[in-house]
């Protein structure tokens, strides 16, 4: 049972203080002069000591050292104005325990008038889980307030915000109060109330398994961020309340990454096929020029060496044998340069015109030979444009006109540009029927300020030739004379 000073002793009976003694809080009957004239069990066993300990003492000594004297003006100033305060009112008071440990308290006052004495009860009330609680969750809070992430909570059947951390105000750009008016589609353009019910129905039947996502937020300012958002609900509260926690994380620079990435990725594999290909190039090259050429140097000394013999039926075939080696050899050089100027730039210009003879193979029978001589990637591009457009026209009539079994083509660089076409079919006739083939590649030769001709080759099969110089001449101002190109080609094909 709590103690009492024999001066309440004449102003009631047991059971009144009973009644103070029954109650959940601690409770103390304070004099005007300060001193503790009743306190209960509760009170006792919250100050860890016995109730008789504190009968008589100053209501300072349950106070720190540190608040005391403030505490004292603090009772002076309610007893001139006596008013009940409740509980929780004002600041969270610190107690001392017997052995000197503080603890927080909440402290009610109430003003009790007893004959002509003035008391005051205190209710006290022991708020140390009260406060770890309220701590741990300010801690919390607070590092979610740190990640860069955005949490958003909402209410699982209104879909209203109720809690948004500094991360969701930096990610949208709207501050809190605004968010805590909003639900999830004031952010999604693109998903309604269908959807996010549909969510935590989903949320509510999985057992509690979070949800992953990606969608975009639009922002306060008008920009749609990319994001990824984990979804996650909690149990039913006691009031049968469920909440759905957003967890959103900006993916914007994640998304960039990988495209760049991708792009590295496709920009690597591009320079090994290029650089593989530039390998197989000089590999090439340098096999031809370290041992085809040098035997046929070597072969060709060798045949010179006969020259000097008498027989005149082996000179004439030691000579035709030597101009055949010659050939060979420049049409390998051509080869070489070729492998080696390509492997800078795959495809271009060469590209092309063997693009042009690929296409040609099937109507011809057969795919003519393509020889190369001189840097023929440095032809300006409208040059270019009217080179390979002359090869098509010109490879178009041997395949209507020349039944030829093969042909070649050359395209030289040197002072000039010139595309050479040489067939082995019935040759140029005499006379031209229709066409517009020949005029057509005369009339770009001479747009170009070139030549264009073709020729009956004396073994048969015909012979044109198409010039023009490295730089295109200004436009002509007067129109091209179309029968003329009939005339310089010398009849031919239509």
């Amino acid at each position: 049972m709590g103690v009492r000073a024999p001066l309440l002793g004449k102003f009631g009976d047991d059971f009144a203080w009973s009644l103070l003694d029954a109650a959940p809080d601690g409770v103390f009957v304070v004099s005007r002069a300060g001193e503790i004239v009743f306190v209960n069990d509760h009170a006792a066993a919250m100050f860890r000591t016995e109730p008789a300990v504190l009968l008589g003492q100053s209501v300072e000594s349950l106070l720190p050292d540190d608040v005391r004297q403030a505490h004292r003006a603090h009772r002076t100033r309610f007893q001139a104005e006596p008013k009940p305060r409740s509980m929780g009112v004002g600041l969270i008071l610190r107690g001392r325990r017997s052995d000197a440990s503080v603890f927080p308290i909440e402290v009610s006052l109430n003003p009790l008038r007893l004959g002509d004495e003035l008391f005051v009860v205190a209710a006290v009330r022991d708020v140390t889980e009260r406060v770890e609680t309220e701590e741990h969750l300010r801690r919390v809070l607070q590092t979610l307030d740190a990640s860069d992430d955005g949490v958003f909570i909402f209410d699982a059947q209104t879909l209203r915000y109720s809690y948004v951390n500094e991360g969701a105000v930096r990610l949208v750009g709207y501050d809190r109060e605004a968010l805590l008016t909003m639900t999830p589609m004031h952010l999604n353009p693109y998903d309604n109330d269908v959807v996010y019910r549909a969510l935590v129905e989903s949320l509510q039947s999985d057992g509690g398994n979070a949800v992953v996502s990606e969608a975009r937020l639009l922002r306060k300012d008008g920009v749609e961020v990319p994001v990824e958002t984990t979804f996650q609900c909690t149990n039913a509260g006691h009031n049968g309340e469920r909440w759905v926690i957003a967890f959103v994380r900006d993916i914007s620079t994640r998304l960039a990454a990988q495209t760049q990435l991708r792009d590295s990725q496709d920009a690597l594999r591009q320079a090994e096929q290029v650089v593989a290909i530039a390998g197989d190039r000089e590999r090439i090259a340098r096999d031809l020029h370290d041992t085809v050429i040098q035997r046929l140097f070597g072969a060709g000394m060798s045949l010179q060496a006969t020259l000097a013999l008498p027989i005149d039926a082996a000179r004439a075939r030691v000579e035709n044998t030597i101009d055949v080696i010659d050939d060979t050899i420049k049409e390998l050089r051509m080869a070489i340069f070729s492998l080696q100027g390509g492997a800078a730039s795959v495809g271009g210009l060469r590209g092309h015109l063997l693009e042009v003879l690929t296409e040609a193979g099937p109507a011809l029978g057969f795919e003519p030979r393509l020889q190369f001589d001189g840097p023929i990637e440095g032809i300006e591009p409208e040059i270019a444009e009217h080179l390979t457009a002359t090869l098509r026209e010109a490879l178009s009539n041997v395949t209507h006109h020349a039944q030829a079994t093969s042909a070649r083509v050359i395209v030289g660089v040197g002072d000039e540009i010139t595309l050479t076409v040489i067939d082995d079919g019935v040759g140029v006739p005499t006379q031209v029927l229709g066409g517009r083939g020949l005029t057509n590649m005369n009339r770009r030769a001479r747009e170009l300020g070139g030549t264009f001709d073709i020729s009956r080759e004396p073994t048969g099969g015909s012979h044109l030739t198409w010039q023009v110089p490295h730089s295109p001449p200004e436009p002509l101002d007067a129109d091209i004379d179309i029968d003329s190109a009939s005339e310089s080609a010398g009849g031919g094909h239509g």
